[in-house]
């Protein structure tokens, strides 16, 4: 079996170790400039800065490196022991009771003595630490899998926010023109005075959408900041611009349901797990076999070295109870990991069908929106608005047709926001980018 040299590792986790503070050091001089200029200009800058400043994925990192330096105390020998022997002490000749001068009389014996674990037992205890030396650096994988997800859905907020925004302005727009109209008309005696009213009324409900819709926006600010450990009001770039959704065709639930179920970081966390649980089944097993103590010494007779010794120990392993407890709580621990993990890849085949259908029903009500509904409400707003001009039409039909187009914006905004949480959605069960 292949033995990780004990110097090699040590300098691998310190490494790695020094590598974290380097980085986090690194990206506190980046920090203050961030702070001050807007970033954001597409995902992939805010999941960079993401990865360097949070101090979760952080952590993640050192928790790993700490379980990387536990593998070598894993399996290594017990400290050997040292023992200095003093026989055939005899008593005072005048018959006290205290030892008489021993320099000539006595035998001394100077002992080494080392326990030796039972064939195997090292080297599954190595395993099991190097097991949960890989299960930790996965678990940092998926601590950085659910932070990139959270950056994501986020930055779509913040998108969909900035979207809604110019939607409503670009309709107030049109209510200003609508409003001037409606005076107008009111001053040369061919409108009334309630279609005035109503003009201004809906400018001001519109109005408070828009204070609405950016507070909206400055809570997706907010939350981007936060994952980027970045101050809650630092700058981003105001025209954000939204990832590509993939066409259907290239996402295969048959293919995405396989990767989800053999690479998403839970799923090899567990499986890592499995492979540890064994062992500790194979270790418990293994406690049936007795362990050794070797001792060798050298014998002092009066006052020369005139031999040596040599003795094995071992340990008789009769606590029956003892021994099958531990065998029966590993296997339990093992039967469970296994269970968890095939629970979990059924649950993440579930999930992706999920998203994927979402998705695919996001992606088809878009299409329904932008070639049907939006055209015809943005045709009839139009039409009445023109109508209302040249007095064919009342004022509330525009105003009905404006709360239509109004809808059919929101609408769309809310659905392109659904196709990008559902693609991050389908790429954090995968565990990487589609």
């Amino acid at each position: 079996m292949n033995r990780r040299n004990p110097a090699v590792t040590a300098l691998v986790a310190v490494g790695l170790m020094f590598a974290s503070a380097a980085r986090a050091e690194e990206g506190q001089h980046r920090h203050d400039h961030q702070a001050n200029a807007a970033v954001g200009g597409t995902v992939d800058d805010l999941i960079s800065i993401a990865r360097q400043m949070s101090p979760e994925l952080q952590i993640a990192a050192l928790e790993a490196a700490a379980a990387l330096a536990k593998v070598d105390g894993a399996g290594s020998l017990a400290d050997p022991k040292v023992s200095l022997a003093v026989e055939d002490w005899s008593t005072n000749r005048n018959g006290g009771n205290f030892p008489s001068n021993p320099a000539s009389q006595t035998t001394k014996k100077l002992r080494v003595s080392q326990e030796l674990p039972f064939w195997g037992k090292r080297d599954l205890k190595r395993e099991i630490a190097e097991a949960g030396a890989r299960k930790a650096a996965i678990l940092k994988r998926q601590v950085e899998n659910e932070l990139v997800a959270k950056v994501k859905v986020a930055y779509a907020e913040y998108h969909s926010a900035h979207l809604a925004i110019d939607a409503a302005r670009d309709l107030r727009g049109r209510l200003d023109t609508l409003a001037k109209l409606a005076r107008a008309r009111y001053g040369q005696a061919l409108g009334r005075q309630q279609d005035v009213t109503r003009s201004e009324v809906e400018k001001s409900v519109l109005d408070t959408e828009i204070v609405r819709m950016d507070g909206e926006r400055r809570k997706a600010r907010v939350k981007i900041n936060r994952l980027l450990a970045r101050p809650l009001d630092a700058p981003l770039v105001e025209a954000p611009a939204p990832r590509v959704i993939p066409a259907m065709e290239a996402l295969d639930l048959t293919a995405l349901t396989d990767r989800a179920q053999s690479a998403n970081p839970e799923i090899i966390a567990q499986q890592v797990t499995i492979e540890g649980s064994d062992k500790a089944l194979s270790l418990a097993e293994k406690s049936w076999y007795p362990d050794f103590e070797l001792t060798a010494g050298a014998v002092k007779r009066e006052g020369e070295w005139r031999g040596y010794e040599a003795m094995v120990a071992m340990n008789i392993p009769l606590q029956w109870n003892l021994r099958t407890s531990e065998i029966g709580e590993a296997k339990a621990m093992a039967g469970a990991a296994r269970t968890k993990r095939e629970l979990r890849a059924l649950e993440l085949g579930n999930e992706v069908a999920d998203a994927w259908i979402s998705l695919k029903s996001a992606r088809e009500v878009e299409r329904l929106l932008r070639e049907s509904q939006l055209p015809q409400a943005e045709i009839g707003f139009q039409a009445a608005a023109k109508g209302y001009e040249l007095g064919r039409s009342d004022l509330i039909d525009v105003l009905q047709t404006e709360q239509q187009l109004w809808k059919s914006n929101i609408d769309l905004i809310k659905v392109l926001f659904e196709q990008q949480m559902r693609l991050a959605e389908l790429e954090k069960l995968v565990g990487g980018d589609l």
